[in-house]
């Protein structure tokens, strides 16, 4: 409805049809929308999702597109566009519009284009769940797997952020109340982890602690490999870009984040002061937020020398924080291995 609000505060008519009930699911949009122009009607099936995909998910949808042409144009409506992932949808076959007013409706003979706004929404509940162990809480229910046997209980989430259980219920009746949990009837608790994740990458304040610019004449990921030789077991964490790319190859790393939870003498790991961020190939942090660090450790294998990584929903907003489009594309790709994973 917001979608067709702003159509409409755009100057565009539009005239919502009901949908076939004996459609197939697969074939069967979410709503039938002529938009009306000078020549006639242009009608367009609706697919309405949540949250917008991600650029490699948009591959995904083509299947469903393909679909939806039996009923028009195919129209994907999301709460919001980025100028890039627009692109992204265009160039996949689809017409999009968002609730901020952004839209590129395309059909023969027809082009209609708005950009309003280049920035997200804010969410319009209210934050997520601030003070202990929240945070470590909320990452652990977004690594959760949806493959596993069972959803998870506020007894393991305890002992992963390391608070009380009373604790971790207080934080998933505030989830609860935002949507962003649901409990079973067994007393589990099956988290949005899509919506989580995405609430957590917009509210995160980033880590907060003491912060070094550094550079070496070895590698980024050499840089990793030495650090994790020399760590104690759960004192290290390797985030981007290398952490990811352990993950995900992706690209040569230019650079390598390293949380510590404790400060580290840089020259052990031969490192020395860069002038600043500009010229720094490492970022040594010692941060107060402790669940940058899972529990378990989440580790990969590099010459025999396991390294500890951060979580992986840190990894995602480091990737953004250094921002650069191909950086944006691979926070992509680990969004969608972490929602999608076995």
């Amino acid at each position: 409805m917001d979608a067709i609000h702003a159509l409409h505060e755009a100057g565009i008519s539009t005239d919502r049809l009901e949908t076939e009930s004996s459609l197939p699911g697969s074939a069967r949009p979410d709503a039938i929308l002529d938009v009306i122009t000078h020549d006639g009607r242009v009608r367009f099936a609706v697919e309405e999702k949540r949250r917008a995909p991600y650029p490699n998910e948009i591959p995904r949808l083509d299947a469903m597109r393909k679909a939806l042409t039996e009923q028009g144009q195919p129209l994907l409506v999301v709460p919001f566009v980025s100028e890039s992932l627009g692109l992204a949808i265009t160039g996949g076959g689809w017409s999009w519009a968002d609730g901020q007013g952004n839209f590129d409706l395309r059909a023969p003979g027809l082009l209609l284009r708005q950009r309003r706004t280049m920035t997200p929404p804010k969410p319009r509940r209210r934050h997520l769940p601030q003070g202990s162990g929240s945070l470590a809480i909320i990452r652990a229910l977004i690594r959760f797997s949806s493959n596993e046997d069972e959803e998870p209980s506020a007894t393991s989430l305890a002992a992963q952020a390391k608070v009380s259980q009373p604790r971790v219920s207080q934080v998933l009746r505030q989830l609860q109340d935002l949507e962003l949990v649901v409990k079973t009837e067994r007393g589990r608790w099956i988290p949005d982890r899509p919506q989580l994740l995405d609430r957590f990458l917009a509210e995160y304040p980033g880590p907060r602690g003491t912060e070094w610019y550094c550079y070496s004449l070895e590698s980024p990921t050499e840089v990793a490999v030495r650090a994790a030789a020399v760590a104690t077991d759960g004192q290290l964490a390797v985030s981007a870009d290398v952490g990811p790319d352990l993950v995900l190859a992706w690209r040569r790393p230019s650079i390598v984040i390293l949380y510590a939870a404790t400060e580290i003498d840089i020259a052990d790991l031969g490192l020395v002061r860069a002038q600043g961020r500009h010229d720094a190939n490492v970022i040594v942090r010692v941060s107060s937020d402790r669940s940058i660090i899972p529990l378990p450790a989440f580790v990969a294998e590099v010459e025999g020398i396991e390294v500890p990584l951060a979580d992986p929903t840190q990894m995602i907003w480091d990737l953004q924080d250094l921002g650069g489009a191909d950086r944006l594309e691979a926070a992509g790709m680990l969004s969608e291995w972490l929602l999608n994973r076995h």
